[in-house]
């Protein structure tokens, strides 16, 4: 009688014991909320206090940009956390979250400014098994995850970025 195995296959992500520079769901979103939701919240708020009154004619006051950042940024952790608590129980669901999530990052990219595209993107790496504490998946999922992955770590560089040039220039 041939050996069976009781653990679960490698679908083509980390291995058991295998290291990642991807960290845990948590700190990846974490990091993508406090840059790019906190952040950017704490620049608007510093602009009202300064007088800033930046160039040109602005569609919005800086109280209404405030309000969208934290609005928007807070859904966006909302559909994340909401996503990786409900697909993220059965590896089944995770593939298809990982596709879900990664699809709703791609639209998201309109709202870079408060850092949708990087909280969905987050979810998405994290359901793929992209992430240190996610379960791996393979085929299309995993093409999902890492467009997520690729947003949740571009998007908090971007936002870091065009906001301390903002400042400084």
């Amino acid at each position: 009688m041939a050996h069976q195995s009781t653990t679960a296959p490698d679908l083509g992500g980390t291995a058991a014991g295998a290291r990642t520079w991807v960290p845990r769901y948590r700190v990846l979103v974490g990091i993508a909320y406090a840059v790019c939701v906190l952040g950017m919240s704490l620049s608007i708020i510093a602009e009202m206090q300064t007088g800033y009154v930046g160039s040109g004619e602005q569609p919005r006051s800086l109280g209404e940009q405030l309000v969208g950042v934290l609005g928007f940024g807070t859904l966006g952790l909302l559909l994340s956390v909401g996503a990786v608590w409900l697909f993220g129980r059965k590896l089944q669901r995770a593939g298809l979250g990982a596709v879900v999530m990664g699809v709703l990052s791609v639209p998201a990219l309109a709202f870079f400014w408060c850092g949708m595209p990087a909280l969905l993107g987050a979810a998405a790496a994290h359901l793929a098994g992209l992430t240190r504490d996610g379960r791996p998946v393979a085929g299309a999922p995993r093409l999902f995850g890492m467009v997520g992955l690729v947003f949740a770590v571009l998007n908090p560089l971007a936002n870091f970025t065009a906001v301390t040039v903002s400042w400084l220039l």
